[in-house]
C-alpha cells in the first residue's frame, strides 16, 4: 500500500463511497470495498445501484458469481477480496495485520462521518497508523476544495 487518504467530515458515510467509488472507476481502476458492519457494508452495496438515477456502476460480493465481470467487489472479510488498485475502508477499526493484509492494494481511502463516534474511532485508527510510521493524507470534506 503506498498511501492512505482519510476522506472525513463526509455527511452520509455510504453516499460518500458510492461518490468515491464512480470517481475511481471510472477512472478504471479496480474497486475493492471492506467494512466488519455487515449491516453498513450491504447498505452501501445497495446505495450503488441507487444514488444516482442515471449512474450503473457493476458490482459484486466477493466469492459470487458475478465477482469476474465487476471492478467493484464488497467484503465482509478483508482476505476474500481480490487485489484491486484502490480499497475503500467503511469500519471503524483497523483490520488485525493490516500493513501486510493492505499491502496489496496501491491505495487505501478511509471515510468517516460526522458522527462522534466515528471521528473518535478515525482519530485512534490514524495514530495506529501514523505511529507505524505512515503519514495519511487527510481531506475535510466539510470545506469547498478540502
Amino acid at each position: 500500500m503506498q498511501q492512505i487518504d482519510f476522506h472525513f467530515n463526509v455527511p452520509n458515510r455510504s453516499l460518500y463511497a458510492c461518490r468515491l467509488i464512480k470517481k475511481v472507476h471510472a477512472m478504471g481502476k479496480r474497486i475493492a470495498v471492506w467494512g466488519s458492519d455487515e449491516p453498513a457494508l450491504k447498505k452501501t452495496f445497495d446505495d450503488l445501484w441507487r444514488f444516482e438515477d442515471m449512474t450503473f456502476i457493476a458490482h459484486a460480493w466477493a466469492g459470487s458469481d458475478y465477482e469476474g465481470d465487476c471492478n467493484v467487489i464488497f467484503s465482509g472479510n478483508l482476505d476474500a477480496l481480490p487485489d484491486a488498485d484502490v480499497i475503500v475502508l467503511l469500519d471503524d477499526n483497523v483490520p488485525d495485520d493490516w500493513a501486510s493484509r493492505l499491502a496489496r492494494f496501491e491505495r487505501a481511502v478511509d471515510i468517516v462521518s460526522t458522527r462522534p463516534d466515528e471521528l473518535a474511532a478515525a482519530r485512534a485508527r490514524y495514530r495506529v497508523y501514523r505511529d507505524a510510521g505512515v503519514t495519511p493524507k487527510a481531506y475535510d470534506r466539510s470545506r469547498p476544495n478540502g
